[in-house]
């Protein structure tokens, strides 16, 4: 039987929190503590409970780790501070860890690092993360709304759509493959819904794209 550790963690809210003591711990070392960042590039589409197609920010961890990204370890801690200019002077958004997308557990010697919507549950030695996909869509939905990540250019998701379009075309010869048409008629679906949903992504309220994000 798989142990839930779902009610054992602490959401993070800035840079550093404690778990609760007591708490069970993962059988597991730690697991890198990260911040949440969005190239204005990078957009994925998803298909919503109610069928409807939507673009969503795909977000990069940065992870806190020294020696990697110009994170630095000091005196007393870890400075991620150069890593995080250097992303945002490239366009980056770094998103705020107050939102509370960290979710730290007591592991084996110290703490480890979840997505908020990931959770970690034990199964004898191993160590099942499930994912609440809908819980974390909403989230990311919300980031664009309320205008922490800006709406996404044009031109950022007809680049994403040309991928999609060129690999039904590559597909498309082997399309006698039955594993293979199901991959494209899948695919089809999903770039008729993105390119419906494009024009309402590029166009919702909230900011748009600025260099030095």
């Amino acid at each position: 039987m798989a142990h839930d550790f779902s009610n054992a963690g602490t959401v993070v809210s800035g840079p550093e929190a404690s778990t609760r003591p007591g708490a069970a711990k993962l059988p597991e070392l730690p697991r890198h503590d990260f911040h949440l960042m969005h190239n204005p590039e990078s957009w994925e589409v998803c298909q919503r409970e109610d069928g409807e197609w939507e673009w969503l920010p795909r977000l990069k961890c940065l992870y806190l780790v020294p020696g990697i990204n110009g994170v630095r370890q000091v005196k007393g801690g870890i400075d991620d501070s150069p890593a995080r200019l250097a992303f945002k002077d490239r366009g980056w958004t770094i998103i705020d860890r107050d939102l509370g997308y960290v979710t730290k557990y007591p592991c084996a010697r110290g703490k480890s690092s979840y997505l908020t919507w990931d959770r970690p549950h034990v199964m004898g030695r191993k160590i099942i993360v499930r994912h609440d996909a809908v819980g974390y869509a909403t989230w990311r939905r919300g980031l664009v709304e309320d205008g922490t990540i800006p709406t996404p250019e044009p031109e950022a998701l007809e680049a994403i759509l040309h991928q999609l379009d060129r690999r039904i075309e590559r597909a498309g010869k082997s399309v006698h493959i039955p594993g293979v048409k199901a991959r494209v008629d899948a695919d089809t679906v999903k770039l008729d819904g993105a390119k419906k949903a494009a024009k309402k992504a590029t166009t919702k309220k909230g900011k748009r794209a600025t260099s030095g994000k």
